[in-house]
């Protein structure tokens, strides 16, 4: 709870201390923007794209992993008929038998081992596979608009633009309202979509 109110009460120092900044650049008459990157990225299309084209590999994945698995359980399943067939007739077999039958049983148990092993390291591998492909999509979408914002700023002569959809680690907003900064949100989503 200490460490709680703590990381509050320095957030909220944090945002008295930027919102006085803020006001003395407002008092200058500093052109002043807001963004909401987080808008930006659900709005444009191209990383919408992106976003189902990963969806896409990840449910291939999965599917994947479910294929591999019922194979192991077909291999778990077939071990537990040759299990349940030497019990049967367990007392009326010759020693060549059980033999045949503890070989037959001790195959499936490597079988359906080694293709487990096989599935979870393909599983582990393909998803960091994936993580990475979706953080190196961000990063380079991230640069791109943070490019395409600061043409912008530059061309409408802006002095500061100030995302807006940062959280502190409490999760509440940096910013919930700056007086006299004009939302350039959608302007740059119709940028980045090629629409204006």
């Amino acid at each position: 709870m200490f460490i709680f109110m703590n990381g509050l009460a320095i957030a909220l120092l944090m945002l008295l201390s930027l919102a006085s900044s803020i006001s003395s650049v407002n008092a200058e008459g500093m052109k002043i923007a807001s963004v909401d990157v987080r808008k930006v990225f659900s709005g444009w299309e191209y990383a919408a794209e992106v976003e189902a084209k990963l969806e896409k590999k990840r449910q291939a994945l999965e599917e994947d992993n479910k294929d591999r698995l019922a194979v192991i359980e077909q291999y778990e399943l077939e071990r537990n008929e040759v299990y349940q067939a030497f019990q049967a007739k367990r007392d009326s077999v010759s020693v060549e038998e059980k033999a045949k039958f503890h070989s037959e049983l001790m195959e499936l148990r490597r079988n359906a081992f080694a293709l487990e092993e096989n599935r979870r390291n393909f599983y582990v591998k393909a998803k960091q596979n994936l993580d990475r492909e979706g953080a190196i999509q961000s990063r380079l979408m991230l640069d791109q608009i943070t490019e395409v914002i600061q043409a912008y700023a530059q061309a409408e002569s802006y002095d500061m633009v100030i995302e807006m959809g940062g959280h502190t680690t409490q999760h509440l907003p940096f910013f919930l309202h700056l007086d006299h900064a004009e939302d350039i949100t959608q302007v740059i989503i119709k940028r980045l979509n090629g629409t204006e």
